[in-house]
């Protein structure tokens, strides 16, 4: 519960991630767009805050959370932010100025691919976590992503590439020379593999390193980068080369030996 609106204030710039540098004006904020896997000036097509101003007993208003609409204009798809807006004071060439700042409480449906087609299936673990992981880094729980995606990779070793039951680093290194969907996994791949592995035993077991302590957003964005790397190499590559090529065959009447 919050007391006066400075503790109000203070409790959002701690909690959410700051969205200020993505606006662009009142029309246009710069968006990553899932479909379209690109970064763009997505439309605001609606504005509205949550709740209506009162006249409390108590004679106090705080600034009430904004719903922003915000409408792809490549592929029409749309989303929608709820945010925090209040000035702020920042120095500006020696001089301080008040400055509009812009906090993300969520964003609807989720900012992170949260599918992957061409994730198997089976075992449903697997999308489970991933899954998990995307909503985590939504929620700004940044440390709870990184044990999510290190729990995605274990079920990869185990469940799907059978490595025999071991510690993560073992089973990792069992997996170099293995073939899965046609491709070879390389030391590439275990590498990258170890990194989600130990970024995740960092955020579940942090060490004294006090540069370690602290597991933020853009530590969260490049565990999801690297992970998404090993998907892709697994999984997302081999099913769109083996999509090309039934559709090749199937344009040009070609018959299967």
């Amino acid at each position: 519960m919050f007391l006066t609106e400075e503790e109000q204030k203070a409790y959002i710039k701690e909690n959410y991630p700051e969205v200020t540098d993505s606006r662009i004006n009142d029309n246009y904020w710069d968006i990553y767009c899932p479909k379209c896997k690109v970064v763009r000036g997505f439309d605001v097509v609606e504005r509205g805050y949550t709740s209506q101003g009162t006249s409390s007993i108590h004679g106090i208003d705080f600034e009430a959370p904004r719903t922003i609409y915000f409408h792809c204009p490549v592929c029409r798809t749309y989303k929608m932010w709820i945010l925090f807006s209040f000035s702020d004071k920042v120095e500006i060439g020696g001089k301080t100025k008040s400055v509009q700042k812009f906090y993300k409480v969520t964003s609807i449906p989720g900012e992170g691919l949260e599918e992957i087609d061409e994730l198997p299936k089976e075992p449903p673990t697997l999308r489970t976590a991933y899954r998990q992981a995307i909503r985590a880094m939504d929620a700004n729980a940044h440390v709870a992503a990184a044990a999510m995606f290190r729990r995605a990779l274990q079920v990869i070793t185990r469940d799907i590439l059978g490595v025999p039951p071991s510690n993560l680093a073992t089973e990792l290194k069992a997996t170099v020379g293995m073939e899965y969907n046609g491709v070879k996994i390389t030391k590439s791949f275990a590498d990258n593999a170890y990194i989600v592995k130990e970024a995740g035993n960092q955020g579940a077991h942090p060490d004294r390193d006090p540069d370690l302590l602290e597991f933020t957003q853009q530590d969260a964005e490049d565990l999801q980068k690297i992970f998404m790397e090993l998907v892709s190499d697994l999984f997302v590559v081999p099913e769109a080369i083996k999509n090309a090529r039934e559709n090749f065959l199937k344009r040009r009447k070609i018959q299967h030996k």
